[in-house]
C-alpha cells in the first residue's frame, strides 16, 4: 500500500511539475520538511529516469545531502564523488562551483576546517575565471559568512558575506538562503556582545522557520537561541525554550539538535543551582554523545576499542564462572564432612566408608578443578593471541594499503596507522604484564615514541623524552598513548611548515599525588592562534582532566592529575 500511495503521488506531482527545475525543487522542500525517507525515494525515483547531465548531478548532490542529515556520512561522500564525477564530463563551471561549496559545507558541519577551507577556495578561483549563477552564489557566501564565524573568528568578515548571502537570497526569494544568512548575522550580533538584537533576530527566524515548514533550520535557529539566552543569564526563558526544542528534535528524530538541547539543559541547570537535574542531564548527554561518536569520523577507534573491552569482559566472565563452580564445589565439601561427623554417634564402620568416599570425590574435584584452572589460561592466552594478531592484521592491512596510496593521499592512513600501534603496543605490554590492572606508563610511552622515529628522521625532528617509571591504570594508560600519538601526528603535520631546527619535547614526571604532562614544539605555526583540537579534546574528556594550550612561543600542551584517581 505505501509503495502503491508513493506510485500515485510521484505520477501525480509528474503531471503538475514537468520541468527539471520544478523536481529538484519539490525534493529540496521534502529534505525541509525533514521528509528525509521519502526524499531519499524521490530522488532515487528520478535518479532511474533522469533527463540530462545538469538532473543527474542535481540528484546525486541531494542523495548526498539526505544521508548527510542522517549523519551517514559514508554515503554522502559516495553520491558527493559520484556528482563529481558526472561533472568532469559535463565541464559545467556553475555545477562545479556548486559542488565544492556543497564540500565545503559538509566538512564544515563536521569541523574538519582545513577539508571546508581548500573547496571554498576552489569555488572562489572558478568565480574569479567564470560568471556563476545567482543561486550557488547564495550558498557561497553564506558558508563563508559560516567559517569566518567558526574558523577564522572574524565577525566583520561574517557579516560583510552574511549581507552578501541575504541580499541575494531575498532577490531570489530563497528561503533557505534567507534563513541561514540571517543565521549568521545574529552571531555577528552574539559575538559582539549585542545578545538583545541576536535575542529578537532569532526569534524572528524560529517564527519564518516555522512558517515556511523548515524543520532543519527551526532546530538549527534553536540552537543558537536557547545558548545566547543562557550567556545574557535569562536561565527560566532558556531552560523553557530548550526543553520546548529538545522534544521538538526528539519529535523530528534530528540526533544531533538532542545533543546541544540536551547539554544546553544541563548547563542551565547548573546555572540554577540544581545539580541533581543537572547531572541527570550530563549522564544523558554523555550516552547521546558516545552514539555520537561511534556513527562521526571516529568510528574505527570507537569499534576496535569496544572489541577489545568485550573480549576482555568476555574473559573475565568465564573465570568467575569457574570461581563459583569452585565456591559451589567447596560449600558442598563442608556439608557433605559435616553430615559425616554427625553420623559419627552412630556408626564408626559407615563414618570410615563415607570419609573414604567423600575424600576420594574432593580428590577427583580437585583434579578437575585444576584441570579447569588450566584450560582458563590457555583461553586466556589464545584470547591475548588472537587479539594480538587482530591488531597486527590491522596494522599490516593498512600499512598495505599506505604503500600503494601517493604520498599526497595517505596522512589519514598514516594517521589511523599510529592509533592502531599505540592500542597494540599497550595490549603487548599488558600481556607481558602481571598485573592486568596497572602498567608502567615509561616503557608504553617510550615504545610509543620509538613507532615515530624513522618519521621524526625523515622529517629532520629532534625528540626530547623524559618520562618517570610510574604505574598507572591500563585504561588510562590507552588514552595516555592516544593522546602522544595525536600530539606527535599534530606537530609534524603542522608544526614545521618553514623552520629548519625543529624540536619537540615531552617530560612526565609525578610528585607526592601528582601527575605532570607537559609535550611542546618549537614550530611557528600556532603562535599566536587559538586551537580546537577536537580528537585530543575527546582524550581528556575521557581521562577527567583539564588541560592547557600556550602558543605564545610555539605550541605547548600541559596538564596535571591527580595520582588518586588511577
Amino acid at each position: 500500500m505505501k509503495y502503491f500511495t508513493l506510485t500515485i503521488f510521484l505520477f501525480l506531482f509528474q503531471l503538475s511539475f514537468s520541468q527539471s527545475n520544478s523536481i529538484i525543487e519539490f525534493g529540496q522542500k521534502l529534505i525541509d520538511n525533514n521528509k528525509l525517507d521519502g526524499a531519499l525515494t524521490y530522488y532515487e525515483t528520478y535518479l532511474t529516469k533522469k533527463e540530462s547531465k545538469t538532473q543527474e548531478i542535481q540528484l546525486l548532490i541531494g542523495l548526498a545531502e539526505i544521508y548527510k542529515l542522517k549523519l551517514n556520512y559514508d554515503k554522502a561522500n559516495n553520491y558527493y564523488a559520484k556528482a563529481l564525477i558526472v561533472i568532469n564530463h559535463t565541464q559545467n563551471k556553475d555545477l562545479e562551483f556548486y559542488y565544492n561549496v556543497k564540500m565545503a559545507e559538509f566538512y564544515r558541519k563536521r569541523a574538519l576546517f582545513a577539508e571546508a577551507v581548500k573547496h571554498l577556495e576552489n569555488a572562489s578561483v572558478l568565480l574569479r575565471s567564470y560568471a556563476i549563477d545567482n543561486k550557488y552564489l547564495v550558498n557561497y557566501y553564506s558558508r563563508k559568512a559560516a567559517l569566518f564565524t567558526e574558523y577564522f573568528y572574524n565577525p566583520d568578515s561574517t557579516l560583510f558575506y552574511g549581507k552578501k548571502a541575504l541580499k541575494l537570497s531575498k532577490l531570489l526569494d530563497d528561503r533557505n538562503g534567507i534563513f541561514y544568512s540571517t543565521l549568521e548575522i545574529s552571531g555577528v550580533y552574539e559575538e559582539k556582545k549585542n545578545f538583545k538584537k541576536a535575542i529578537s533576530t532569532l526569534e524572528d527566524l524560529i517564527s519564518y522557520a516555522e512558517c515556511n515548514n523548515l524543520v532543519h533550520n527551526k532546530v538549527d535557529a534553536y540552537i543558537n537561541f536557547t545558548r545566547i539566552l543562557i550567556k545574557d543569564k535569562q536561565y527560566d526563558k532558556a531552560l523553557e525554550e530548550a526543553l520546548h526544542a529538545l522534544n521538538y528534535a526528539k519529535d523530528n528524530e534530528l540526533f544531533y539538535g538532542e545533543i546541544l538541547f540536551t547539554d544546553n539543559i544541563r548547563n542551565i541547570y547548573e546555572k540554577l543551582g540544581n545539580r541533581t537535574k543537572a547531572y541527570q542531564y550530563l549522564k544523558i548527554r554523555l550516552k547521546l554523545t558516545d552514539k555520537y561518536y561511534k556513527l562521526e569520523h571516529n568510528k574505527f577507534l570507537f569499534e576496535l576499542e569496544e572489541k577489545y573491552k568485550l573480549a576482555e569482559k568476555e574473559n573475565q566472565l568465564h573465570i568467575n564462572k569457574l570461581e563459583i563452580a569452585n565456591k559451589d564445589k567447596e560449600l558442598s565439601t563442608n556439608k557433605t564432612r559435616l553430615y559425616i561427623s554427625v553420623s559419627l554417634f552412630f556408626s564408626a564402620s559407615i563414618i570410615a566408608l563415607l570419609t573414604a568416599f567423600f575424600f576420594k570425590r574432593t580428590k577427583e574435584d580437585n583434579r578437575q578443578l585444576k584441570f579447569l584452572s588450566q584450560q582458563n589460561e590457555f583461553l586466556l592466552s589464545e584470547a591475548n593471541h588472537r587479539i594480538n594478531n587482530n591488531l597486527q592484521l590491522v596494522i599490516i592491512l593498512i600499512s598495505d594499503q599506505l604503500k600503494k596510496t601517493p604520498d599526497s593521499k595517505n596522512l589519514q592512513l598514516k594517521n589511523i596507522l599510529s592509533k592502531v600501534e599505540a592500542i597494540s603496543t599497550l595490549h603487548k605490554h599488558l600481556y607481558k604484564n602481571k598485573d592486568k590492572q596497572k602498567i608502567n606508563i615509561s616503557n608504553y610511552l617510550k615504545d610509543v615514541k620509538i613507532s615515530f622515529l624513522e618519521v621524526f628522521k625523515e622529517h629532520d625532528i629532534k625528540i626530547n623524552f623524559i618520562v618517570e617509571p610510574i604505574s598507572i591504570s591500563t585504561n588510562n594508560a590507552m588514552y595516555f598513548g592516544l593522546l602522544l600519538t595525536e600530539l606527535f601526528i599534530n606537530s609534524i603535520k603542522h608544526a614545521f611548515v618553514s623552520k629548519e631546527n625543529r624540536e619537540i619535547n615531552f617530560n612526565l614526571k609525578q610528585q607526592a599525588n601528582m601527575l605532570y604532562f607537559r609535550y611542546s614544539d618549537n614550530g611557528t605555526t600556532a603562535i599566536g592562534k587559538q586551537l580546537r583540537l577536537k580528537l585530543i579534546d575527546k582524550l581528556c574528556r575521557q581521562l577527567k582532566i583539564e588541560y592547557k594550550i600556550d602558543t605564545q612561543n610555539g605550541f605547548l600542551f600541559s596538564f596535571e592529575k591527580q595520582m588518586s584517581n588511577e
